[in-house]
């Protein structure tokens, strides 16, 4: 049942009608404002089942690559033709955050096997793998990061993998940034984390600091990890105030300004954990005195964002089916300007300032409509996936029984294509 469920709940979204009751109001937050912020050009067709991550773009090329997490590949999307060109497949585990290098046309991966590899730009093959310090350990592996372009250097989270119950109070204090040179293909510090879930990373365009959003929850909130990275050490640590759970970042240098997209909610426990449960939150930091400037609500599932200094614009991607998009008033005052509709677990997206396009990657999903007369659907739901399964016996009396799962419309995965609008 468990993994019949994850699987579902990976490859899926649910849509509930009003009449379903008060439970599903929560599921339509995302949908109540349509925005013309971001006009639709085209879709892609991709590849491929399950969850997709992050998203690098080669500009100058006009070519997209994509983690394709769940099948453990990077996929190449020529945006010109508009149309995928490669799929490197039999990547040795998950891919998380990628990066493309225009100096050595390599993109750069890091894996949940504890290790980054650089991919060819040109053959698509893997030519170079670095094992960071969790490598070889299962309860360990990376997942977001940062790169220094000056330095050549790839700052990756290798974050601790425990059952937590569902609490979010993660025990363990072993994580690290792991720090790796492009230029010599060599793992060559790590930097001890105060807890064990670096979930958001970003850095400074000088290179002198990194920014750690740390996922574990101790007294209530959250923390960000401040490190100083000539010193590679954590030098401060700011509480991330009514921001738990946060999953990404990004900084609006000019007015020393450090944004956070938190989930609220461990991703655990009931059917979509923190990837459905709404609001999302978006909290401002001055960097100047790690005290909160401002939280807003946002979407669900925080994943992704974007801060754009021309126009001032913030864009918060969340897996309910939306991107958020946020405004900066002045440095302490900001707001929502409006949710654009992307796709049912499209949790990470691309602003690209160089093209004025914003890119999300839906991965392939199910849609689930209740049955007639459902007055709770997440019950009515597992009841029948455990009838699927075989958990359970169907009442030949009862028809609506496996209605749900037969009334599927499955979307394929498909890569967005946005316009800026102002």
């Amino acid at each position: 049942m468990k993994i019949f469920l994850a699987i579902f709940v990976t490859l899926s979204t649910i849509f509930v009608s009003p009449a379903q009751g008060q439970k599903s109001l929560s599921q339509q937050l995302p949908m109540m404002h349509m925005s013309g912020l971001l006009n639709l050009l085209e879709t892609i067709p991709l590849p491929g089942n399950g969850y997709m991550d992050h998203l690098a773009v080669d500009v100058k090329g006009q070519r997209m690559f994509i983690s394709g997490e769940a099948e453990k590949s990077l996929i190449a999307v020529d945006l010109r033709a508009g149309k995928v060109i490669h799929v490197t497949q039999g990547l040795a585990a998950m891919p998380k955050k990628a990066f493309y290098i225009p100096e050595t046309n390599e993109i750069w991966v890091t894996l949940t096997d504890s290790s980054v590899v650089a991919i060819s730009g040109t053959t698509y093959e893997v030519t170079k793998t670095v094992k960071l310090s969790g490598y070889g350990d299962p309860n360990k592996g990376a997942d977001n990061a940062a790169y220094d372009p000056a330095a050549h250097l790839i700052y990756a989270g290798v974050e601790v993998f425990e059952d937590f119950g569902g609490s979010g109070q993660h025990g363990a204090n072993s994580a690290s940034i792991d720090v790796v040179d492009t230029k010599t293909a060599k793992l060559v510090d790590s930097i001890k984390l105060p807890g064990g879930d670096p979930a958001g990373i970003t850095i400074e365009p000088s290179g002198s600091r990194l920014y750690v959003t740390m996922g574990d929850i101790v007294d209530g909130e959250s923390h960000v990890a401040v490190i100083d990275c000539k010193k590679r050490a954590v030098v401060a640590q700011w509480p991330i105030t009514g921001g738990q759970v946060p999953h990404t970042a990004g900084l609006d240098v000019a007015h020393h300004r450090l944004f956070i997209g938190s989930r609220l909610i461990a991703h655990t426990g009931d059917v979509g954990g923190g990837h459905q449960h709404e609001p999302g939150r978006l909290t401002v930091i001055d960097t100047d005195s790690g005290k909160v400037v401002q939280g807003l609500d946002s979407v669900g599932g925080a994943d992704d964002l974007q801060y754009d200094a021309t126009t001032g614009r913030i864009y918060f991607v969340g897996t309910t089916g939306t991107v958020a998009v946020f405004k900066e008033i002045d440095p302490d005052h900001f707001q929502l300007l409006g949710k654009v509709p992307t796709g049912a677990i499209a949790k990470t997206g691309l602003w690209v300032p160089e093209l004025r396009r914003f890119y999300s990657a839906v991965p392939r999903h199910y849609v689930v409509t209740a049955r007639h007369g459902t007055q709770d659907f997440y019950a009515d739901l597992l009841k029948e996936l455990n009838i699927a399964q075989g958990l359970t016996k169907r009442d030949k009396n009862a028809g609506w029984e496996t209605s749900m799962l037969s009334d599927l419309v499955i979307e394929e995965a498909h890569l967005m294509v946005f316009d800026y609008m102002p």
